[in-house]
């Protein structure tokens, strides 16, 4: 088996990537781990030579569109080899890359997202939207969040940024004062595709002068996300998480699903709107995702008759 990640430093897909190795490990399964580090040549790279080895029945493609690799993963489709990704196109289920794409339902994230945004404010709103176009899910759901807002009669959309992913300690430091020169007391909201945008963006708020704005990220629940919204460390009040732990095991489920010839689960997974208030009862590492009633699910369906 061979997992390809896209970019481990990114909470989302780390969280995955430890998610998937313990089921597989549940299943026995030896996984080579590649990291692309945000490289698309990387991930050509590791489909070319490493997933057309004879010893690797299935690739599991986390957080880098499938798309661009449509002739690779083909390739591999042809060789009788299964491909599932999470995060790996714009919607949950089957594509022509992949036997499945694991990921919530981006038009719900961006809805809970700005719902929580409307709802927790008052008085007139300006959002600027941060997005990443390598990603067709994340314009899926910045477009979804526009069009939400939109639909607000005192909000208003001020800007919608594209900011590379695997750049943003670089850019948004550089980006928060000219948007706030730009906007001036307009811009209350940012609304970002991912928790990175706002692992930097606390000092440079503060030092344009704007300790009032508030973050609200649509996905996907990073660690560090997590720490500053328990502690009200930042700006950030909250986050959209992906149920990273039970996806990592779904994507087990549905590369075994593959093997036996079986079709995909069409499961589709509900996004967690995490807020202060429902990490107050938890402790600082305690799991966002309530139980681990999806493991036992998952361990009946692969070893029926056990105990």
């Amino acid at each position: 088996m061979l997992l390809i990640a896209y970019e481990l430093r990114n909470g989302g897909i780390s969280k995955t990537t430890r998610s998937f190795l313990d089921a597989a490990n549940r299943l026995r399964w030896k996984v080579k781990v590649a990291d692309a580090r945000s490289s698309a040549a990387a991930v050509k790279e590791q489909l070319l030579l490493q997933a057309t080895a004879p010893d690797i029945s299935g690739v599991a493609l986390i957080g880098t569109d499938s798309a661009p690799f449509h002739l690779e993963l083909a390739m591999l489709k042809q060789m009788g080899k299964v491909a599932v990704g999470w995060h790996a196109g714009s919607a949950p289920g089957p594509s022509p890359e992949l036997f499945a794409n694991i990921t919530t339902d981006p038009l719900s994230v961006a809805k809970t997202a700005v719902d929580y945004a409307i709802g927790s404010s008052t008085g007139p709103m300006g959002a600027v939207i941060f997005t990443d176009s390598h990603f067709s899910i994340a314009m899926r759901k910045a477009k979804a969040m526009q069009d939400a807002l939109l639909r607000c009669k005192r909000c208003k959309v001020l800007a919608v940024r594209d900011v590379d992913l695997s750049q943003t300690e670089k850019t948004i430091p550089k980006l928060v004062p000219e948007l706030a020169r730009q906007y001036g007391k307009a811009w209350t909201h940012t609304l970002g595709i991912n928790d990175l945008y706002f692992d930097n963006i606390n000092f440079p708020l503060h030092q344009a002068g704007r300790p009032d704005i508030v973050n609200i990220s649509a996905g996907d629940g990073s660690n560090s996300a997590l720490n500053r919204i328990r502690e009200g460390i930042s700006q950030q009040k909250a986050t959209v998480a992906e149920p990273c732990n039970q996806q990592g095991w779904q994507m087990a489920d549905e590369l075994n699903r593959g093997f036996a010839r079986q079709p995909p689960s069409g499961f589709v997974s509900k996004p967690l709107l995490v807020t202060q208030e429902k990490l107050a009862g938890r402790g600082r590492d305690g799991d966002i995702e309530d139980d681990a009633a999806y493991r036992r699910a998952y361990l009946a369906i692969w070893f029926p008759g056990a105990r």
